[in-house]
């Protein structure tokens, strides 16, 4: 229900305690958001600091890792060359072949004893003989055993193999001779490399056959004492045990490293195999692009391109670090070691960090939140109380000023009898109370009708009488107010005591709440007063009901319901006939109002007619009190489509098969189809509020029509419909078929009362309100103006009381 409007200082203190509700709210909300505010800045800045921090610690721990892998690989390959030396002068000191054959088998078994990274202890001389002292493991077994390449027993001229194998414990455990394999010494690498060097040589990693696994080999010259070359000693050193390292070392929670060389080929990786084979089946190592890592792929790439250093890079949306370094320093071969570690490891704990500290931050928050929302609650009640007093003060300042108007209106004309006193009344109760209708009814005798004497509109600041509704169906509401105080129903649908009114009064005016005070004379009610309400509420306030009862109760004091009760005739009975020329008005309680208004309309009509033609006696037809009905179709393509689900028929041929069955049932004689309009019209001879009765039958009927065919949203519906009752002319048409048309004033305005109609509305003119209010229910739409006539009400035809 809106609230009746407060007096100047009742506005001055309501926008206070508005401001001051606004402060209660605002204040707090902001200092939340302000520590919200400083909570989260505080984290970002937190955030970015650790960050940097950590991400200069992690190039550190970079920095070390890198030169703990050098360190291992200086430990596991630096002792290799001095190890090859030691042999060599040893074995140069022996000028005796014999004994330097057996003094190398004993060096390469001590050795290899003793250095775990060596494979193999061999020795390779100028005339192509060869020795080797290595690692083997066979059946479950393992060992070293010796290769010998000498001239053979039988042919000197020919070469053979002397394979000794030693258990464990060192002694022999078998020995054979086998031709010879074709291998010469002194094709080797290791052999050419050392001799064209003339010191240590180190090859190109390999794979090596016996261990499937990938390895290098250190060798020098062996010379005399001229210094001419003797032969070639050599050591094989496998890097499989680097691997190892690699696997073992914790870089983050998932960095690694690894060891490549300039031409993408892996030296050493924590978990790949380090060599494979290739098509035709031979033995190779194995690649960076083998790998199928995009990772090492992306950091190998930045490596061959940038050289060596820190490279940062993005992958799949996600941070890496990556950092390489040579290792030519210890082998003079291009050598690198990569290592590459997520950023998240390094700085994930900063994340965690950081949501732990919003986390309490926030649960800090919370708690000032909750003591926030307290306190704005308590504040908003207080707030709340006040303003409840301010208007409960500013409705009993309205029902006071209602009160004084209605005695001021009381002191002019000595009593509410007359039609004017009574729209006061209703106005005055409208104002105090702010409900959208107010309406006073008188009850019948016989108790058989309610008569609307007066409703007044507060939206549309008008007023409509003579609705009539049927005291049999509404025989529970008649039977509440007669033996108890009042009707307050919210949902006046839900309420069996009106649910008949809400179905024929109420629901098509769009309220949904009532309350309803008896207007009784001593024991009897003779009428009863309603406050209707569109807006939603829980309850009728005990001081309304409690207002509206003392304007019932005035009512009755000043004697009103009796003289009204002889005021009002009786249906079925002819109106007295007003004065010639008087201007009725829409409050008036007599009928004779429409004789009036339709008088001076045919005049007016009449008037210009001569006019215009020059004659008095017009050559066609003229009907002073005709009803025309007339549709207007707001959206021709809805027309075009086709209706039903069968789809075998347009909308427009559906529409006109329909409205003609049902201007058949109903008798209507005249109707015709142009353009985007249906005009409908009686039999001119048939008697004109019987006519006037037939049409607005009709247009109910169309409606239902169209609104079933055409349905979708309400508020959107293509067609308007309008009615009038006025003046009109017709005749017939053509020379060979003459048809009869319709046109004039009654026409014209009904046109204009579909045009400006609500869609899928019904709007009438005054006269035809003033003529059926007592048989159907209407609602104050507007004005219209007529020429000579002057300005009339226009109503929306709601449905059937």
């Amino acid at each position: 229900m809106a609230k009746p409007d407060f007096e100047y200082g009742g506005f001055e203190e309501q926008r206070r305690i508005k401001r001051r509700r606004r402060n209660r709210i605002a204040l707090p909300i902001v200092m939340l958001l302000c520590m919200l505010a400083a909570l989260v800045s505080i984290a970002i800045y937190d955030y970015h600091t650790m960050r940097s921090d950590a991400l200069v610690l992690s190039k550190g721990v970079v920095i070390n890792l890198q030169s703990r892998i050098e360190t291992e690989m200086d430990a596991f390959l630096g002792r290799v060359p001095a190890i090859v030396q030691l042999s060599r002068d040893l074995l140069a000191a022996e000028q005796d072949r014999q004994l330097q054959r057996q003094l190398a088998e004993s060096l390469g078994i001590s050795t290899l004893n003793n250095t775990a990274q060596l494979t193999a202890f061999f020795i390779g001389t100028a005339d192509g003989h060869f020795l080797m002292v290595r690692r083997y493991s066979a059946a479950g077994t393992s060992g070293l055993e010796t290769k010998l390449i000498r001239p053979s027993a039988t042919d000197s001229s020919e070469l053979e193999i002397e394979l000794t194998r030693r258990g464990e414990d060192g002694g022999i455990a078998a020995r054979e001779i086998k031709p010879w394999d074709q291998y010469d010494p002194r094709k080797r690498p290791w052999y050419q490399g050392a001799i064209d060097r003339q010191g240590i040589f180190w090859t190109d990693v390999y794979p090596f056959f016996t261990g499937q696994t990938a390895g290098v080999t250190a060798s020098m010259p062996l010379l005399d004492e001229t210094g001419t070359p003797q032969g070639v000693i050599g050591v094989d050193v496998a890097l499989d045990s680097i691997s190892h390292f690699l696997a073992s070392l914790s870089i983050g929670k998932t960095g690694f490293a690894l060891i490549v060389d300039g031409e993408g080929r892996l030296i050493a990786h924590p978990h790949a195999e380090p060599t494979q084979k290739d098509s035709a089946g031979k033995l190779r190592l194995t690649l960076v692009d083998d790998l199928d890592d995009p990772l090492i792929t992306r950091a190998f790439d930045r490596n061959r391109i940038e050289g060596h250093g820190r490279r940062d890079f993005a992958l799949d949306g996600r941070r890496y670090i990556s950092s390489s370094s040579s290792l030519s320093h210890l082998l003079n071969r291009d050598w690198s070691v990569l290592v590459v570690v997520p950023e998240d490891d390094f700085v994930g704990f900063v994340v965690d960090n950081v949501g732990k500290t919003l986390l309490l931050g926030m649960a800090v928050i919370a708690l000032a939140a909750l003591l926030v929302a307290f306190l704005i609650r308590e504040g908003l009640r207080a707030d709340r109380a006040a303003l409840d007093i301010l208007e409960r003060v500013a409705e009993l300042d309205a029902q006071g000023e209602a009160f004084g108007r209605l005695a001021a209106s009381t002191a002019e004309s000595g009593n509410w009898t007359d039609v004017q006193s009574l729209a006061q009344v209703t106005e005055a109760v409208a104002q105090a109370t702010g409900v959208n209708r107010v309406s006073i009814w008188h009850l019948q005798e016989d108790e058989s009708a309610l008569l609307c004497i007066d409703c007044f509109d507060r939206d549309a600041a008008g007023h409509t009488q003579g609705s009539r509704l049927d005291g049999t169906e509404h025989r529970l509401l008649i039977d509440a107010l007669k033996y108890g105080d009042a009707v307050a129903a919210v949902d006046a649908a839900g309420d069996p005591r009106s649910a008949p009114v809400f179905h024929h009064y109420l629901g098509p005016v769009g309220c949904r709440a009532l309350l309803a005070a008896p207007i009784r004379v001593g024991d009897i009610v003779t009428g009863m007063i309603w406050l209707e309400d569109a807006a939603t509420r829980s309850a009728w306030t005990a001081q309304t009901s409690h207002f509206l009862h003392a304007i019932a109760n005035l009512l009755a004091l000043h004697r009103w319901a009796p003289e009204m009760s002889a005021a009002t005739p009786t249906l079925g009975e002819p109106p007295a006939p007003a004065a010639t020329g008087q201007r009725a008005s829409p409050l008036g309680l007599s009928k004779a109002l429409d004789t009036s208004l339709d008088r001076q309309r045919a005049a007016a009509f009449t008037a210009r007619l001569v006019e215009r033609t020059g004659s008095a006696i017009p050559q066609t037809p003229v009907f002073d009190r005709l009803a025309v009905m007339v549709i207007r179709f707001t959206d021709p393509t809805v027309l075009a489509g086709p209706a039903g689900s069968d789809r075998q028929e347009t909308m427009v041929a559906h529409l006109l098969r329909e409205l003609q069955s049902a201007a058949t049932r109903i008798g209507i004689a005249y109707l015709k189809f142009l353009s985007d309009r249906a005009i409908a019209s009686v039999d001119p001879d048939t008697p004109p509020e019987q006519g006037l009765a037939q049409i607005t039958e009709f247009a109910i009927a169309a409606r239902t029509l169209c609104e079933t065919a055409l349905g979708g949203d309400r508020s959107r519906l293509p067609f308007r419909i309008g009615i009038d009752f006025g003046p009109a002319i017709g005749g017939l048409v053509g020379h060979e078929h003459p048809l009869f048309e319709l046109w004039g004033e009654a026409v014209q305005t009904a046109t204009t009362m579909a045009n400006t109609g609500l869609p899928g509305g019904i709007q009438t003119t005054e006269t035809v309100y003033l003529a059926l209010r007592d048989r159907f229910l209407f609602q104050l739409r507007g004005h219209h103006y007529a020429e000579r006539v002057g300005e009339f009400s226009t109503y929306l035809l709601e449905g059937r009381l």
